[in-house]
């Protein structure tokens, strides 16, 4: 017959304090004899305790067949393995930007909308006032003079002059211009009647008179006295584009119709001293 254990008379607690007490003793001991070096005694003692046994199942429960005596003593039935709530931990990094999806279809394009009328019996609607009218603008700057133009072509020489002896008949004398069809400057003599009544002008060409200056582009005329007699002279002076002046005379003849005789035998002639610049009672 086997001895019966001897129950201790420590309780549990007690018990669990005398075999730490115990490892404690053991590991002095073996590290004062030089057996294991402090670090190792300690990794040995850490070995030879018992490993905690993963808490799983409902309400944390530990798992019996591999808890240590003191755990299970330790236990009290109350769910302890949930601790607090950890602390948030930060924020991870922005992940790169995605590709870019691809543009989707053109929708299709909406119907046209209705035309709008300007009033709402369709009637345009009125026409707004006309504006301010804006200032003037200040006047520019004068520009530069241009250069001077080139000379035009000589006009037509184109003149008339006339003269009258105490009502009874009156002189003309016309300068016409060339034309085509007759490319002379013409000079011409005319007289006319007074009495009773004013006549018809009788007019002499003097153009076809010897030396004519084919360049005249003004005429005069002047009356002689007549003397008492029925003839008397008229004097005619043309000058040409040049400058020179040029005459010749006609006889007037005053009978029943006056007229004229314009038969010079010297036809035209420069006059006696042309017109000088400066000249004070002379010419040329």
């Amino acid at each position: 017959m086997s001895p019966r254990p001897t129950r201790s008379l420590l309780g549990p607690l007690a018990r669990a304090r005398f075999q730490k007490a115990g490892v404690l003793t053991s590991l002095a001991l073996v590290i004062a004899g030089g057996v294991i070096t402090p670090a190792a005694a300690a990794a040995r003692a850490v070995s030879d305790k018992p490993a905690a046994t993963p808490q799983t199942g409902d309400k944390c429960k530990p798992h019996k067949p591999h808890q240590s005596r003191a755990g299970a003593e330790a236990y009290t039935g109350k769910d302890n393995c949930k601790g607090a709530t950890g602390a948030t931990g930060p924020k991870g990094a922005t992940g790169p930007k995605g590709a870019t999806g691809a543009t989707g279809a053109t929708g299709a394009t909406g119907a046209t909308g209705a035309t709008g009328t300007s009033g709402e019996d369709g009637t345009p609607g009125a026409t707004g006032a006309t504006g301010a009218t804006g200032a003037t603008g200040a006047t520019g700057a004068t520009g530069a003079t241009g250069a001077t133009g080139a000379t035009g072509a000589a006009g037509p020489c184109v003149d008339i002059d006339a003269t009258r002896d105490e009502n009874n008949f009156e002189l003309r004398a016309v300068l016409s211009p060339a034309t085509d069809s007759d490319p002379v400057t013409r000079a011409y003599a005319g007289i006319r009647d007074l009495q009773p009544v004013p006549g018809a002008y009788l007019w002499t060409d003097l153009s076809g008179l010897d030396d004519y200056p084919s360049n005249a582009c003004a005429i005069s005329i002047a009356q002689q006295a007549l003397g008492g007699g029925t003839e008397g002279d008229v004097n005619i002076d043309v000058i040409t584009t040049a400058g020179a002046i040029w005459e010749t005379t006609c006889d007037v003849d005053t009978g029943s119709s006056p007229t004229l005789t314009c038969e010079d035998p010297d036809g035209w002639s420069l006059v006696t001293l042309q017109p000088t610049p400066g000249a004070v009672n002379g010419g040329v």
